[in-house]
């Protein structure tokens, strides 16, 4: 008898939940760098206090956006997983350093409460990880598949 621990821990289960989290977390990515595509940036503070101040606005955002639609993209695609990894790693930079140079953006009043800011990069810092794991078990899968 098939139990839900049975279904779910196998590794078709496995693979199932890796492949509704890559496309949850491609929408993710594909949603949010469309909306800085198109201007909208909620988070202009927050990148405006990381190491690349630059991409808060203007054609630095439209860069931004594009690569997080880029990577959504790769993410959902499943393919070119080095370059897929490269963005997500350079993005992944990007965020953190949010918590070395905003310090006083992210932690309001003081460490460790969060303001909303602190909240979305922390966020934002599972998303990466997340699409990191993706990457190293589709990696994986294509290493023991050859």
């Amino acid at each position: 008898m098939k139990t839900f621990s049975t279904i779910f821990f196998s590794k078709k289960g496995e693979d199932v939940a890796i492949a509704v989290l890559r496309i949850s977390v491609a929408v993710i990515f594909i949603w949010f760098g469309f909306l800085k595509v198109f201007g909208h940036n909620p988070v202009a503070d927050l990148v405006e206090y990381s190491m690349a101040p630059s991409l808060g606005s203007g054609n630095g955002l439209l860069f931004l956006g594009m690569a997080e639609v880029v990577i959504g993209i790769l993410l959902a695609l499943n393919r070119y997983l080095m370059l897929t990894y490269s963005l997500v790693l350079a993005h992944l930079a990007g965020t953190f350093s949010t918590f070395i140079f905003g310090w006083h953006v992210v932690f309001k009043p003081y460490f460790p409460v969060l303001s909303l800011g602190g909240e979305f990069v922390v966020k934002n810092i599972t998303l990466m990880i997340s699409a990191l794991v993706i990457l190293i078990h589709e990696e994986r899968k294509q290493i023991i598949n050859k």
